[in-house]
């Protein structure tokens, strides 16, 4: 390795090649962090040029001329084939390579507008190898940076000469854009000096001799990709996937592939140094880019292990090199996945997965890999998909409804995945409900009926529970209570902004609900009511769901304007079905309009365990064959509520 400043003059001064290897990621730099700033030194130094100019004429001038330093750039000499032009990889700072060369053909259109031909045949010569250097069965060797597949036809437009007018390719390209903005500030620039064209020539001067570069040039035997890994440099910052990607293409290049290198590129990993795959989301309290994420529910899936984002690329790194995988196949693989991905996430919620990762938004991602694995994989049927995604949902809600942990979710399923690659793919989903049913521990336990329904009646469950969970338990039951003979309408998501939970008895009810009438003579009675009162509040009979415009009309009014406006404007099942009227089931004392002439203590016990039982069908006890468990946890039908035999309830859920 061999490392020295060098003027940018002389970086482009031979005919030479730089060219951007296929593992590099595409073109990233924007005008504000990256454009601005580097014509901002730019341009400071060529103001100074011009003022030494001045000096000069008049006698004076400084002792010694100031460079601008413009980051480093790594090279590693490419092998020449027979009538091509020498050539390097630019192993790191292609970025910087790229933008400068888009700058010099920017102040070339600038100089050819003024007619200032000879400098613009300057800046000709670091845009473009002698063509008598060119072999004319390589015409493309005339370029002194060629760019990655993706960037190409951007980039070749941004570079190209005054006689091609061509329009351009994708208005919106980062490529396209700076070439316009950089030819518009060194137009403005230019057109502001009183000799245009001397200051022009002052800017070739500065880009030749005042700009300068570290210069790494690695020998043919230094391994780029430690280089890669180990450089930090001013730009944007790098995602593990950009190192997952170096590695794979350099891979490819060693294990004798290099002929497909570009077809990969294009047609495997492409879409993932785009949107969505480079937006951020947030996995607990921390952002990171999609594409990591997907990367890490993938090695999981091949290792078995779980695997952290946070050490990606150094797990990557390891199996691959103990795998003995082709890197090719690895590529194709990561591809199929990120299809996969995609459109699991695009499933409706009419479907048993769209449901289980719309509530996974409230609770956990751990679930991911298993899930990418059953539908990544083609032997799996559609009918073991849904069975596992049924009994994956069930477990988190019941789970998350107990307040039970979810510290060892990551191991588990881990564990899951590696029960349902053991089993034959035919029966995959019931292998799933094997491994959550064969799971002793606590930390690990699928709630019974008993549990799950317990937990559903206690007292405090507004205050005890987390409310995503409890919003997304409130929207299953929503969505589960509606029938064919209900109006056709969207399928609700637990993440819907516009949804709020809502207490029918306020949770401020001293105002409007006091305790006056039949509350008993004596002091112990009162006590008594006002217990029970308290605890109702926070029940799930007392709950339902609310638009955001709603809810402030409702408040902490009394029952009879709450009644009004719910019957108004609520279409929910959760209000409909078992606020307004009375619950299914409950007899004929509750008919007409005696459901609703109140809303008390009673009711919200009764619409609680109706509740309950609609709670243990949409998310059932999954049996080793596939089909839920009819048990009740030794608890029975509740008083005062349909068995579940009896019950009609159906709908999305």
């Amino acid at each position: 390795m061999q490392a020295g400043d060098v003027k940018l003059g002389k970086v482009f001064a031979n005919d030479h090649q730089s060219v951007i290897p296929i593992f590099q990621r595409p073109y990233v730099w924007d005008q504000e962090r990256n454009w601005e700033p580097l014509w901002g030194d730019v341009r400071t130094a060529a103001e100074e040029v011009e003022a030494e100019a001045v000096g000069e004429g008049g006698g004076g001038g400084p002792a010694k001329a100031r460079t601008y330093f413009l980051g480093a750039v790594v090279v590693q000499e490419r092998h020449r084939p027979p009538r091509r032009l020498g050539s390097s990889h630019i192993i790191d700072g292609q970025q910087r390579m790229t933008t400068l060369q888009v700058l010099f053909a920017a102040a070339r259109a600038v100089a050819q507008g003024l007619g200032a031909h000879s400098v613009a045949g300057r800046f000709t010569s670091l845009l473009e190898n002698r063509a008598e250097t060119v072999h004319e069965a390589f015409p493309d060797d005339r370029y002194k940076v060629w760019p990655l597949p993706q960037d190409r036809d951007a980039f070749l437009w941004a570079v190209r000469r005054d006689e091609d007018q061509r329009a351009a390719p994708d208005a919106q390209h980062r490529l396209v854009r700076a070439r316009s903005w950089f030819e518009q500030e060194i137009g403005d620039w230019v057109r502001a000096a009183e000799k245009p064209v001397q200051r022009l020539d002052d800017l070739y001067y500065t880009l030749q001799e005042r700009m300068q570069l570290v210069e790494i040039v690695l020998d043919t035997g230094d391994d780029p990709q430690v280089i890669f890994e180990a450089l930090n440099h001013r730009g944007v910052r790098l995602d593990a996937a950009d190192l997952v990607k170096n590695l794979l293409f350099q891979t490819v290049d060693a294990q004798g592939d290099h002929h497909r290198a570009e077809q990969l590129l294009m047609r495997g990993w492409l879409p993932l140094d785009a949107e969505p795959w480079r937006g951020q989301v947030t996995t607990g309290r921390i952002k990171r880019a999609l594409v990591d994420l997907l990367l890490a529910y993938w090695l999981t899936v091949h290792k078995r292990e779980d695997v952290l984002v946070e050490h990606l690329f150094a797990d990557f790194k390891t199996w691959l090199r103990n795998s003995g995988a082709q890197a090719a196949d690895v590529i194709l693989d990561i591809r199929h996945y990120a299809d996969t991905y995609l459109r699991l996430r695009d499933l409706p919620m009419t479907s048993p997965t769209g449901r289980l990762l719309d509530r996974m938004q409230t609770m956990t991602a751990t679930p991911w890999p298993v899930l990418l694995y059953l539908h990544a994989t083609d032997a799996v049927p559609e009918e073991q998909r849904a069975i596992a995604a049924r009994a994956i949902d069930s477990f988190l809600m019941r789970r998350a409804v107990c307040l039970l942990t979810s510290k060892d979710y990551n191991r588990l399923f881990v564990q899951v995945l590696a029960d349902v690659r053991q089993s034959d793919p035919s029966g995959a989903g019931d292998a799933v409900v094997r491994s959550l049913r064969g799971q002793t521990a606590e930390a690990r336990l699928w709630p019974d009926d008993g549990m799950f329904l317990n937990a559903l009646l206690a007292p405090d469950l507004y205050r005890r529970s987390y409310r995503a969970r409890l919003k997304a338990l409130l929207v299953g039951l929503e969505n589960h209570l509606r029938t064919p003979r209900t109006e056709t309408g969207p399928v609700l998501s637990s993440t819907d902004a516009s949804l709020n939970i809502e207490h029918i008895l306020p949770q401020k009810w001293e105002a409007h609900w006091p305790l006056t009438d039949g509350d008993g003579d004596g002091d112990g009675d009162y006590e008594k009511r006002l217990k029970r009162r308290q605890d109702a509040v926070h029940q799930l009979g007392n709950l339902t769901l609310v638009t955001t415009k709603l809810n402030p009309s409702l408040s902490n009014q009394a029952w009879r304007r709450k009644k009004e406006e719910l019957r108004s404007h609520s279409l929910m099942r959760l209000t409909t079905s078992s606020v307004l009227s009375a619950p299914e089931g409950l007899g004929a004392h509750w008919g007409g309009e005696t459901w609703a002439a109140a809303w008390d203590e009673d009711r919200v016990a009764l619409r609680g365990s109706w509740l309950a039982r609609a709670a243990l069908h949409a998310w059932p006890l999954i049996g080793s064959d596939g089909g839920a468990r009819r048990s009740d946890g030794g608890g029975g039908p509740v008083a005062g509520t349909p068995g579940r035999d009896h019950c009609r309830w159906g709908g999305a859920e």
